[in-house]
């Protein structure tokens, strides 16, 4: 009813297609601010921040976190790859002229038939009903999986909100990741959460900071200083200085100590990790529980504590507070 009560400045007329049907809305848009749940509150505080294909870190000033996009949600594979095939046989049943002719390859003692190519040239189409009824079986999965997809996304978004509204992360290119993981990116949205976040964010009146990733290099960075190139099936960060932390959540802290000239003020990240261990370990072992990992992998759960055998930085970076020069060899 909070709509309801603002002046209406225009009306839309639109249509979706729910269960083969198309369906017409009246969309009003109202004067004013959508409705703000109580449980959806937005804090004014730094949150570090590490986008991946498949999950999002984030830490806060009292609260870490590594969570999932689209838990829980359905994919309809098997379904739609069903309703696929169905398609395919009756477009070559229907458009035989449309496609090579079929032909016979040999793999070892063994002759295999394989169906031919389409033809090459604009071609005319003859789609059958039962083509039609199984097209539109497949976009309602298809609309289905989006709106769940989107529905979890938001709330990833919404906890992640409630613990600060300056947000800083490396700048990456979602395009660039859907050429090497595609169907990843369409079932998980890692694109829709970052444009979401950096939406409420700025309409709240904060920062959604991006930095470098080529100056940075965070996931390769350690606390002494040294950089070490990792392979993305590593996840587990094994730091020189004896801390053992999860990759996304050691990026995610060490975002906060990014400085606006894309530098990181790695003394600051040196001397509050101790404050800040204990967060990450409780955003660790709750991932962990999450995805119910077995025994065997049960070596992960118990990662190392800081080490007080650090040594002194010899990365040149500001520090946030003081603003002085820190000598790499200091």
């Amino acid at each position: 009813m909070h709509g309801l009560q603002s002046p209406v400045k225009y009306v839309r007329i639109l249509w979706r297609e729910l269960n083969g049907k198309r369906r017409w809305y009246a969309q009003l848009i109202n004067e004013g601010l959508p409705y703000q749940k109580e449980k959806n509150y937005i804090s004014n505080a730094l949150i570090g921040l590490d986008l991946n294909i498949s999950n999002i870190a984030f830490v806060g000033d009292n609260k870490a976190g590594l969570l999932p996009f689209a838990e829980k949600v359905p994919t309809y594979d098997y379904e739609i790859a069903a309703l696929q095939r169905k398609m395919q046989r009756s477009q070559r049943v229907n458009n035989p002229d449309n496609y090579e002719r079929d032909f016979e390859i040999k793999k070892g003692h063994r002759t295999v038939k394989k169906k031919g190519k389409v033809k090459k040239g604009k071609r005319e189409w003859k789609r059958s009903k039962n083509y039609k009824k199984a097209a539109q079986k497949k976009r309602e999965l298809q609309r289905k999986k989006s709106a769940y997809a989107k529905s979890q996304n938001r709330k990833t978004v919404n906890e992640i909100l409630q613990h600060g509204n300056v947000i800083k992360t490396e700048k990456v290119s979602v395009k660039g990741w859907q050429k090497r993981y595609g169907k990843a990116i369409s079932a998980k949205s890692p694109g829709f959460v970052q444009s979401e976040l950096q939406r409420k964010v700025e309409k709240t009146g904060g920062q959604f900071i991006t930095f470098s990733t080529q100056k940075t290099a965070l996931s390769q960075t350690h606390l002494d200083g040294s950089r070490v190139k990792k392979s993305l099936s590593e996840r587990v960060h094994h730091d020189a200085t004896g801390i053992k932390m999860h990759r996304d959540l050691f990026s995610a802290y060490l975002s906060r100590y990014v400085n606006h000239d894309d530098k990181l003020s790695l003394q600051d990240a040196r001397d509050g990790y101790r404050g800040a261990e204990s967060l990450l370990l409780e955003a660790w072992q709750e991932s962990l529980n999450r995805e119910q990992l077995g025994s065997s992998e049960s070596g992960l759960i118990a990662p190392e504590r800081f080490s007080d055998k650090l040594g002194k930085t010899n990365q040149i970076a500001v520090c946030a507070e003081s603003g002085r020069k820190v000598n790499p060899n200091s």
